[in-house]
């Protein structure tokens, strides 16, 4: 029941008058020094700007804390996007006292909005100069401001190091407050950088924050690909289409992905037609539709949705080297060597695109360019003893070698392969192929007829070749599909 002024309830039999909010309608009567603060901060909270307005107006010349008024004044005026004036009033705020951490940082925010970001960035870093705790949004927006600089900034070692201090400032985000956007960014850090599993770590964390957010969720699934986990992937996705009925167009290709790394072709490409439908400019999307093609080996349709994936996006490494493996498979090999000459532009340090011009080369009668080709291979090759090994690089070029007379590099090259390839667990194929070469080798070096199998040597390399288009085809998929 409802009167002018009150409402009324009935408890226990009583009926109870309680005052109406719309008490503070008007401002009431007080002495010149009370302080009103809490009346404003009413006011703005119920985003009443112009009761606020009118109350500032009003006790701005009169008012002890004249800090305050400045401050909420400021943040309306940037509600209302007049962030001039915004700053202007949250400038006086900071003249009257400046060690409030909140104005400051009110400013930065200001200042972000405005795309000024440089200018955030000093006024936040003086923030937490004068903060006298850890503050996780004067940390975030540190990392978030860094990040920004270092994807501008032209010098590649300074943006390396400004991107390593953000990653620095969203961990301290992280460790004190309950953020979103630092858990995620964070992540996002951590995946730049390849360390799939910390990121991993990060977003499980953030589910304590929100455990059904989907974006999160697909997320993780995706990175569980990246480190070939697909059974956690694939739960992770079961997550998501529990809470939304269906999938994002992200969890859609990654369940694709899950498919096709479970040689589930047919599935695979009607998860990717549902987001073709939808968002048909994606181009890890085409670049794995042609992967399927290539597997039911339909190469025209392969790569015409690997050329779209480079038209939607000329700088994707995955989808040109692909396409040169299509290219080597279906005999185009000037069409492949032009294709890895754009790869090798973009990954001047990838050994097995050197091994595949190598071949491209071999197969175009320049046998010449062919030798530097694998050569360049086999060292940068040997230089990632530590990192990921390479074995069929070793293996072609030892192939090559003794095609072309080179008893002794076949020789080494080959128990380069035999080193590199120890505790991997290569297809059988592989295995075969190497125990065949070392036998040729053997009858080629006591009856010094070098070309007497030559015949035989060839048949052999193009076997080997014909599996190598395979095997890096195939972990280039898991790479592009996450």
């Amino acid at each position: 029941m409802y009167e002018a002024g009150s409402e009324q309830i009935n408890c226990n039999g009583t009926v109870i008058a309680l005052p109406s909010l719309e008490v503070v309608k008007a401002a009431p009567n007080m002495p010149s020094d009370a302080n009103i603060d809490w009346l404003l901060h009413i006011y703005f909270t119920r985003r009443e700007f112009e009761r606020c307005r009118r109350l500032i107006e009003r006790e701005l010349n009169r008012h002890l804390n004249a800090e305050y008024l400045y401050f909420v004044k400021g943040l309306i005026d940037r509600e209302d996007g007049n962030n001039i004036e915004a700053l202007r009033n949250l400038q006086k705020a900071v003249e009257l006292n400046s060690k409030n951490i909140e104005t400051y940082k009110e400013i930065g925010r200001t200042l972000y909005n405005m795309g000024r970001f440089g200018q955030a960035l000093s006024v936040f870093r003086e923030a937490e100069q004068h903060s006298p705790r850890q503050d996780h949004e004067i940390y975030h927006y540190l990392g978030e401001l860094l990040y920004r600089a270092a994807a501008t900034q032209p010098q590649l070692e300074l943006a390396r190091q400004q991107q390593t201090e953000a990653r620095g400032y969203f961990e301290l985000a992280v460790q004190t407050g309950k953020k979103l956007e630092s858990y995620v960014r964070l992540a996002e850090l951590y995946r730049k950088d390849k360390e799939y599993q910390q990121a991993i770590d990060v977003l499980e964390a953030c589910l304590h924050l929100t455990p059904e957010n989907a974006e999160v969720l697909t997320e993780i699934s995706v990175l569980y690909l990246k480190i070939n986990e697909t059974q956690r992937a694939y739960d992770r996705l079961t997550e998501v289409v529990n809470i939304e009925r269906k999938c994002t167009p992200k969890g859609l290709l990654a369940l694709g992905a899950i498919l096709q790394s479970r040689n589930d072709v047919d599935g695979a490409l009607g998860k990717y037609s549902q987001i073709a439908d939808a968002e048909p400019e994606i181009a890890e999307l085409w670049n794995n539709i042609g992967l399927c093609f290539f597997k039911k080996q339909k190469f025209i349709v392969a790569v015409s949705s690997l050329r779209k994936s480079i038209w939607i996006s000329p700088l994707n490494y995955n989808a040109l080297y692909n396409l040169s493996l299509i290219y080597i498979a279906s005999e185009q090999y000037a069409s492949a060597f032009h294709t890895l000459a754009a790869s090798i532009n973009l990954r001047k340090d990838n050994a097995e695109c050197y091994m595949l011009l190598g071949l491209c080369l071999r197969k175009l009668h320049d046998t010449e360019n062919a030798f530097v080709a694998f050569e360049r291979a086999c060292n940068l090759a040997q230089g990632q003893q530590g990192g990921m090994r390479h074995p069929l690089v070793f293996l072609n070029f030892a192939l090559f070698c003794y095609e072309t007379g080179r008893l002794a590099l076949a020789t080494e090259h080959y128990n380069r392969f035999m080193v590199h390839a120890q505790d991997l667990l290569l297809p059988t194929e592989f295995k075969f192929q190497a125990t065949k070469l070392k036998s040729l080798l053997r009858i080629s070096s006591h009856s010094h007829g070098i070309l007497a199998d030559e015949e035989e040597a060839t048949q052999l390399e193009a076997g080997t070749g014909e599996t190598q288009e395979e095997m890096p085809l195939e972990v280039n998929a898991v790479v592009s599909q996450n």
